[in-house]
């Protein structure tokens, strides 16, 4: 214990503490994360169950303050959608979801009144794409689905598909040449068959938000990084706010993709990160870069 009486006694001990606490205060609040690189986000929701939690303005304000320039919205209803792209119209794509409520995931691909309904949403607002959607092997082969293909080819818009590998391959059956974004990459599809149908179709492109595997505790696994060495242009981002539990962990999602974004190569990184979601949405990021920095400014 004389050691310990030593410390506390101590002329010398105690003037080093005290001259070293301004240098880690100093540190302290002169620190700001680091919120680079831009990232497009390719999986949002602002579904009803979020709207009184989360409100419109704390969903702009943290994706201004977290460095999210481009969020790719589409919600239960459509109108939660509609209630981020009226506050902000330059960095909110919208999406049209092709059904009304959750409990339509199961009947919505045989309903003629939703081929109506897709056929009203596009005509009259500025839909970038339609999805995201659910449609599993076996649902596919419809008439609604048919000319739902049809309209996102004549339209060009992204289907945007919760879908496993053989859904996909019958989406691309009626319509070669449509794009489609591969939502979750099939959540617990193995990267051999994402790879597989990454090759058979170069207009098929991912997004592997909720991809635990993609890398564990931060460390982004091997056949991850092969994946995505192998498809640098194909590959996007997204943080799966279904609920608002997901609109609570945004701030961990998108530090968890910036911390194994910086295990590959930067060029590669910035593909990742939002450089091949506005190559697929055919946006300029020149003035949407001048405006998101204005924008982190005054929030």
């Amino acid at each position: 214990m004389k050691w310990l009486l030593f410390l506390t006694r101590s002329k010398l001990v105690r003037t080093i503490v005290f001259l070293s606490l301004p240098t880690v205060l100093l540190l302290v609040a002169f620190w700001k994360p680091d919120y680079q690189p831009p990232i497009f986000d390719a999986q949002v929701h602002y579904n009803q169950e979020s709207w009184r939690r989360v409100s419109v303005q704390a969903v702009i304000n943290t994706a201004h303050e977290l460095n999210v320039p481009w969020l790719l919205v589409a919600s239960l209803p459509n109108e939660g959608t509609w209630r981020l792209k009226e506050s902000d119209s330059v960095h909110i794509i919208p999406m049209l979801v092709p059904y009304h409520q959750r409990e339509d995931r199961e009947t919505w691909f045989n309903d003629v009144s939703i081929q109506r309904y897709i056929e009203k949403e596009i005509t009259t607002k500025p839909y970038r794409g339609i999805g995201e959607f659910h449609l599993f092997d076996g649902q596919v082969d419809t008439a609604v689905v048919r000319h739902m293909v049809k309209l996102a080819f004549k339209n060009n818009l992204i289907l945007h598909a919760r879908s496993d590998p053989n859904a996909l391959r019958q989406l691309f059956s009626f319509e070669p040449h449509v794009k489609i974004l591969w939502a979750h990459a099939g959540m617990l599809t193995p990267t051999e068959t994402i790879d597989e149908m990454l090759t058979e179709y170069p207009r098929l492109w991912i997004e592997i938000s909720h991809r635990g595997d993609v890398a564990p505790q931060g460390k982004l696994s091997p056949a991850w990084r092969d994946l995505i060495l192998n498809y640098p242009n194909r590959i996007l981002l997204g943080s799966g706010t279904y609920n608002s539990k997901y609109w609570y962990q945004f701030r961990y999602i998108l530090n968890h993709y910036r911390q194994w974004l910086k295990q590959i190569p930067p060029e590669i990184a910035q593909k990742i990160a939002y450089r091949n979601g506005l190559e697929l949405f055919e946006l300029d990021p020149s003035n949407i870069a001048i405006e998101t920095v204005v924008s982190l400014q005054e929030h």
